[in-house]
């Protein structure tokens, strides 16, 4: 084995090692046996490399003056180091399998848990691992990342701020504000205490110390629940209010005219956020206001796509849900603007104009040989709107489409060139570009791939290119032909990277088809990708619960927890599945161990149905169901003191 080959195996076991760390409890003996055969190659690795120091960025690794990148092993890996806050690991000769246990457990925790307790090389440092150093980032590195587990991140350190009362990097925080909060959205904040009152403090610490910078902070929070198109319950609103109670009617009227003129989403919805967030008198005051503003600005006179936008927020089908005083005044401004013959050459407007023209004649004209010619001139600006990547005329199109079709279906084949192009578009940007917001639709509506079943083997199965959008692409095309996908999959069973990249694509797809491919992959699976096979299904609405008995049954304690978090979902299976899991018989106490196990599930579930199977436990006869007897006991004791 040479250098390379020792540090690739080096990181190969230090994922699957990771990922045990995750599955089960430090003082589990699979675990302890993985971590034991970790060490044997690290040992082996430290023979080219003493010590071995991981330098962290957020996807790559830096070893041995080398980038390890672009893979999934070492991606993940970067990731899951990073969004820990470890900018550096460095394992010395001399590390124990103790050391190895401790520093793995950790950084497998949830990341909110590990830096509530004060960040792994705070909790390092007290074990007094030695032969383990650990470099934590700045938080200035965490800037630029996006995605779910970052906000865990921020939770911690606007807290960590807080409590040291550090000035500076609360200063920093606030000057990056609008960096920070863009990876939120309302309902983070009105859905997650922490988060809610960490930001208050944190604002509230501004507000005394920093005025400018609180008024700032404050603005952009109320850009963010305007900007938020998922925002539309009282109760979220109402969790939120007090957040911009300081703001003046001034600063109020400010804020929604720059969100009115920028470029972007400002709609009738975000109209009726802002209606809700304040009190019903407050509004005249801020309507008026508002209207000075535009007639200072002179915004509408000046700019067609101004009139365009206002135009449009009141044709929308949610024009009615606009506060009477804010739509007198934009309804007024916006006639008396449109009475000026005013004259502006905007080719973008042109533009639109032309590709709009384009569409109605495509929905109006019935003759073929019309219709080609349309078509034709179609299917060029269906490519413009594909290397624009413009969503939504290409959603408008495709509406279009489908009516058509619906309407004369002798017109198929001279739509398939329109077909074709929307095709090319959605599988070459899901392919090369990993995919982005907003292709769901186009997925959903496609009717034949431009690339073919072959291709989409070579480029999941040999490239390793899978992400939900690929899944779903399979799915619509080829679903007749799952046997083939899974197949395919079992022969790749042994790359565990592979295998846990593809759960979590098919997390994001709820069919019966996703529960197929699952229900095949825990078949052909070992015991880590089995545990997340059953975590992955916890997801979806349809179940097979003849399946998830069959693994109650015969599964491990880690197995029949999940499923049963599955079943606990619907009553019936639930009741059945408490019965199986207590009449677990085996001559003299044979399979007490299975029962005790059971105990111990039922009561991290919280499973109160499980009430009278603990009482008649706590009363099973001889000497040898004494544990039994105990446990049931102690379970029933800790309910009641909870209940009372």
């Amino acid at each position: 084995m040479d250098r390379e080959e020792a540090l690739i195996e080096f990181l190969k076991g230090l994922r699957i090692v990771l990922n045990n760390a995750s599955a089960y409890h430090k003082e589990h003996p699979y675990f302890k046996k993985s971590v034991e055969a970790f060490k044997l190659k690290l040992d082996a690795a430290f023979k080219f490399l003493s010590p071995i120091k991981i330098n962290v960025a957020s996807h790559a690794l830096f070893i041995d003056d080398k980038y390890w990148e672009k893979q999934a092993l070492y991606v993940e890996l970067a990731a899951m180091f990073h969004l820990r806050k470890i900018k550096c690991v460095e394992l010395s000769p001399g590390v124990s399998v103790s050391e190895l246990i401790e520093f793995l457990s950790l950084v497998s925790l949830p990341i909110r848990e590990l830096l509530k307790q004060g960040g792994i090389r705070s909790i390092l440092g007290k074990l007094k691992c030695q032969h383990i150093y650990i470099e934590e980032l700045d938080y200035s590195e965490l800037l630029k990342d996006e995605g779910e587990e970052v906000k865990d991140v921020w939770i911690y350190l606007f807290k960590s701020a807080l409590d040291q009362q550090d000035g500076q990097k609360i200063n920093e925080f606030a000057d990056n504000f609008e960096k920070i909060i863009r990876r939120f959205k309302i309902k983070d904040l009105s859905e997650d205490e922490e988060l809610r009152q960490n930001l208050r403090n944190f604002l509230e610490y501004l507000k005394v110390k920093e005025k400018e910078r609180f008024y700032s902070c404050i603005k952009w929070l109320l850009r963010l629940a305007l900007r938020d198109r998922e925002v539309s319950s009282e109760e979220r609103l109402d969790r939120i209010k007090v957040f911009f109670k300081d703001l003046s009617k001034e600063e109020l009227a400010q804020t929604l005219w720059e969100e009115i003129s920028r470029e972007g989403d400002f709609s009738s919805l975000s109209f009726v956020v802002f209606s809700r967030l304040f009190k019903e008198e407050e509004h005249e005051g801020i309507a008026s206001i508002l209207e000075q503003k535009i007639k200072t600005a002179g915004s509408i006179e000046a700019s067609p796509l101004m009139k365009k936008k206002i135009k449009e927020l009141f044709s929308s089908s949610d024009s009615s849900l606009i506060s009477p005083v804010y739509h007198h005044v934009l309804q007024e401004l916006f006639e008396d603007s449109s009475s000026e013959n005013l004259f502006s050459f905007d080719r973008g407007l042109l533009q639109e104009d032309y590709r709009l023209v384009i569409l109605n004649m495509l929905i109006l004209e019935k003759d073929k040989g019309e219709l080609g010619l349309i078509i034709e001139s179609m299917s060029k600006e269906c490519q413009n709107f594909s290397a624009e990547k413009d969503l939504d005329h290409l959603k408008i199109l495709v509406g279009v489409i489908n009516k058509k079709r619906m309407e004369d279906a002798s017109l198929n084949d001279l739509l398939d060139k329109i077909d074709s192009c929307l095709s090319a578009f959605v599988e070459k940007a899901v392919f090369t570009q990993g995919g982005f917001s907003g292709l769901d639709f186009f997925i959903n509506n496609l009717k034949k791939s431009s690339f073919g079943i072959n291709l989409y083997l070579e480029k999941i199965f040999k490239e390793e290119k899978i992400n939900t959008q690929v899944i779903k692409l399979w799915l619509n095309f080829f679903p007749e032909n799952l046997p083939i996908f899974c197949e395919h999959l079992e022969q790749k069973k042994s790359n565990l990277d592979f295998m846990l990249s593809a759960l979590r694509s098919l997390g994001g797809i709820d069919s019966p088809e996703t529960l197929y491919i699952l229900k095949r992959i825990y078949g052909f699976s070992n015991n880590i990708v089995k545990i997340e096979t059953l975590k992955t299904m916890q997801g979806l609405a349809t179940q097979d619960t003849d399946f998830l008995f069959s693994v109650l049954e015969k599964g491990d304690i880690f197995l029949r927890r999940e499923a049963f978090q599955i079943l606990l979902k619907e009553k019936e299976a639930k009741i059945i599945a408490l019965q199986k899991m207590f009449s677990v018989s085996g001559l003299f106490g044979g399979r007490n161990n299975v029962i005790l196990e059971n105990i111990k599930i039922i009561e991290d579930a919280n499973a109160r149905e499980a009430r009278d199977y603990l009482a008649a436990l706590g009363k099973r006869p001889f000497f040898w169901n004494k544990n039994i007897r105990k446990r049931a006991g102690e379970v029933l004791k800790e309910w009641d003191a909870r209940e009372n």
